[in-house]
Order: structure tokens, then sequence, then C-alpha cells
């Protein structure tokens, strides 16, 4: 508000002064003010000496289309960073959950090792005490197979003494039926 008053006061003045140059500065000014923005007393500006004319508007419209196409890929890389965005969230989401699920699973999995391991250990001890109990066990074996050996010798022996005296038997009986 304070400027636009300032800015109507040096109007006022240039306007009473009868100044053409002075009207074309003020002209400038607003143009300046309407366009860039001022953050400065207007007074200053006037000071500062003449003010470069404002540039065509065809300069201005190639300015804003320019501009345009820039607000237009920008809102297009703006889009796409935000489905980047969302998708990586998502992953984000899946991967946490798996990570949840795998601290699950991954407790019991090493609980069923071990119930394995332990039963694997319990049968090897098992079969170590059974082995230890067999020892004896091979020693009878090993004289009951000698034992066997024996017979078995001794059998044919009788055999063949069975052999012998049927034979006897047979040529006794064939003399004396003679």
């Amino acid at each position: 508000m304070l400027l636009q008053f300032q800015l109507w006061a040096t109007f006022d003045g240039a306007l009473s002064a009868g100044s053409s140059t002075w009207l074309e500065e003020i002209a400038c000014l607003a143009i300046l003010i309407i366009f860039r923005g001022v953050r400065e007393d207007p007074r200053q500006i006037l000071h500062r000496g003449p003010v470069p004319l404002p540039p065509h508007p065809v300069a201005l419209e190639e300015e804003l289309d320019l501009q345009q196409r820039d607000i237009q890929r920008l809102l297009a890389e703006n889009r796409q960073v935000i489905d980047d965005n969302v998708m990586l969230q998502r992953d984000l989401t899946a991967v946490k959950d798996e990570i949840h699920r795998l601290n699950q699973v991954i407790p019991k999995l090493h609980a069923d090792r071990e119930a394995h391991r332990r039963e694997l250990i319990d049968r090897g001890l098992k079969l170590e005490a059974e082995l230890r109990a067999a020892e004896p066990l091979r020693a009878d074996i090993v004289q009951l197979r000698t034992e066997a050996q024996k017979l078995s010798a001794q059998r044919q022996e009788l055999s063949s003494q069975v052999q012998t005296l049927t034979k006897d038997i047979n040529r006794l009986q064939t003399e004396n039926s003679k």
C-alpha cells in the first residue's frame, strides 16, 4: 500500500512538472513493478538513471512458452519421481514384510535343525552302544563258526565212513547171498 502511494506521489509530481521523461520513467517503473516486483523504494529506482525499455511482447511470449515447456517437463519428471517413490515404497513394504516373515521362520528352522542334530547324535550313540554290546557276541560268533567248521568236517568224515560201511555191507550181503 505504501509503495502504491509513493508511486502515485511520484507520478503526480511528474505530471505537475510537465516532464515527458518523468512520465516515461514512471511508465517503465510501473512495468518493472508489475513484471519483476519491486522491493525497494521507487524513488531510488528513479534516481538511478534511465530505465531500459521493457522487453517486446513477442519476446515475453517466447519466454513464457519456454517457461511453460520447462514447467511441463518438470511436472513429467516430478510424476516419474512420484511413481518411482510409490514403487520403492511398495518394494520397501514388501521387503520389510519378507524380513518380518523370515525373522519368524528362522528361529523355527534353527530349532528344527537342532532337534534333527540331537536325533542324529542320539542314533549314533545308540548304534555305538549296540556295537559295544555286540562285541562279546562277536567272539561267540567266531567260536561258533569254528565249531561249525569242525562239525562240518566231522560230518564229512562220518559221511565218508557211512559210505564205506554201506559199501562193505553191500559187499558182504552179496557174498552171503552167493
